[in-house]
């Protein structure tokens, strides 16, 4: 089995994520899949600004959807069985799963869903105050509030060059980390959920995956597993996402229109940043 990830980064500019981010997919998913990593093309950020911060304007991030969607068809066009969305603002997830056929999963659904199997009531953890809006919003999207305890951002808010930074930037991270989950566990929180993908391979790297008893959720290890799951089920015969309505498909006039006249392109895999070979 043969898993797409998809960040919404650029991997050729944060390369201790990419790293760690390929390491710990080889690691948890060993012989079962494999999983190639990829980022936004090379370029798609100015040099030196953080992802977060062009992604915090909405026209900007949907310029950057587009590639989600470009990327979720040329994983199924190379033949991958799945496609992970390693972002926790779930970038065109519904946009990718109405053009492709393989099973489309990201974060903050995956790892929602899953924390509801661990413990009744589930906190997040954010890197600023604009990504805890978007993390409420897409709970109640999902019909999960009920669930949440609460999204707690982090600190002073962090930057994501800062979870690439030396020592001393990896002992406050780590501080204000801890801090802001035991404000979580005051809300109520029994499973913790880091709500940012570079967080989450900060905490692999430093081993910070338990904070006074409550689980800290491998989000990124969840997402590689339940997109398996997803491929392995459908592979089976026993789930096939629905048609109807928010999954529709586009038909192949309105696929021909879009790429004679909007310029839909077709882009080859090694156009997107952070592949390994």
């Amino acid at each position: 089995m043969k898993i797409w990830h998809q960040s919404f980064t650029d991997l050729d500019v944060f390369a201790k994520y990419r790293d760690t981010l390929q390491a710990h997919a080889d690691a948890v998913m060993g012989a079962r899949a494999q999983v190639v990593v990829h980022g936004l093309r090379p370029g798609t950020y100015p040099p030196g600004v953080a992802p977060m911060s062009v992604n915090s304007s909405a026209g900007m991030r949907l310029l950057n959807v587009r590639q989600v969607c470009e990327a979720a068809e040329t994983a199924q066009a190379a033949g991958y069985d799945a496609f992970a969305l390693g972002c926790f603002f779930d970038p065109g997830l519904v946009e990718a799963r109405s053009l492709v056929d393989i099973p489309v999963v990201s974060l903050t659904e995956s790892c929602l869903l899953t924390a509801c199997s661990l413990g009744r009531r589930v906190g997040m953890i954010a890197l600023t105050p604009f990504q805890k809006m978007q993390t409420e919003d897409l709970a109640a999207q999902y019909g999960l509030s009920g669930r949440l305890s609460g999204v707690v951002s982090m600190s002073p808010a962090v930057d994501l060059f800062d979870l690439e930074g030396d020592e001393a930037a990896a002992a406050s991270v780590r501080d204000r980390f801890i801090e802001a989950c035991r404000v979580a566990l005051a809300q109520g929180a029994e499973v913790i959920i880091p709500g940012d993908g570079v967080l989450n391979e900060f905490l692999v790297r430093h081993r910070l995956l338990s904070v006074e008893g409550a689980a800290v959720l491998d989000a990124l290890g969840v997402l590689f597993h339940h997109a398996a799951f997803f491929a392995n089920a459908r592979a089976a015969g026993c789930l096939d996402i629905s048609r109807r309505q928010l999954y529709a498909s586009p038909t192949e006039a309105m696929r021909r229109h879009a790429r004679q006249a909007l310029g839909a392109a077709a882009y080859p895999e090694s156009a997107f940043s952070g592949r390994a070979g």
